[in-house]
């Protein structure tokens, strides 16, 4: 019987994040989705009761500097082939750089930025030689595009996580797996409202696609759902 792939998806009970859980698992793969709780009766719990040998649902909160230590405890010895950082948050509702709390700007940056940078460098040796690390980035955090004249919090956050991949990047003589930051296009989620012309199902496989396409590739790059490249 042929091996699984595996894949981490890490901000997966809702949205895009579930609709990846569900793209992978048709796919035949192996997924393990991190989610800060697992609520009865939710999605994600009827896919794990209906999926039971397919899907691990891991609890944790991803923000946490010890969180690696619980995804890396569950994993155990099984090796990855793909590691996405889909979790974020949109940030102050005003996204007014004259209004921003710090608090709620260090919360934003930290979810954004930090934390799924973190948790990629402290997972980084179970991910499998010419395996991908994916985050969920956004066209907003293209400087030479500038489209995040309505969001500039929530753009800013995805510019630093772009950013900290290109540094890491440059820290590594030789990239063992590719380094993605991916634009998942405009979607009809909680964040990109119901006038997005994109499902969660259209985005998902489109990035289901891409990622299956970067496998053995061994670079990094920034890329939308249909695997076109952006400036970064």
């Amino acid at each position: 019987m042929a091996v699984k792939r595996q894949i981490l998806i890490c901000g997966a009970s809702r949205g895009l994040g579930l609709g990846l859980v569900r793209a992978f698992l048709d796919a035949d793969w192996q997924v393990h989705a991190v989610v800060r709780e697992l609520r009865p009766a939710s999605p994600l719990e009827a896919l794990r009761t209906q999926r039971p040998d397919a899907l691990q649902v891991i609890t944790c909160d991803l923000n946490r500097q010890d969180a690696s230590c619980t995804v890396a405890a569950a994993l155990q010895d099984q090796r990855l082939d793909c590691a996405l950082f889909n979790a974020g948050v949109y940030g102050p509702a005003h996204q007014d750089p004259r209004q921003a709390e710090g608090e709620d700007i260090a919360q934003l940056f930290l979810a954004n930025a930090i934390a799924p940078i973190r948790l990629a460098q402290q997972l980084v040796d179970q991910v499998v030689d010419g395996g991908v690390i994916a985050f969920m980035s956004s066209q907003m955090a293209s400087l030479e595009l500038a489209r995040a004249a309505e969001m500039p919090l929530y753009g800013a956050s995805k510019a630093a996580l772009n950013s900290l991949l290109r540094s890491w990047q440059a820290q590594l003589p030789q990239l063992p797996w590719s380094l993605l930051a991916l634009h998942p296009g405009w979607v009809r989620t909680d964040m990109g409202g119901d006038a997005a012309p994109l499902s969660v199902e259209q985005s998902a496989r489109g990035l289901r696609n891409v990622i299956i396409d970067q496998l053995q590739r061994r670079h990094c790059a920034f890329l939308d759902y249909q695997g076109q490249s952006l400036p970064w």
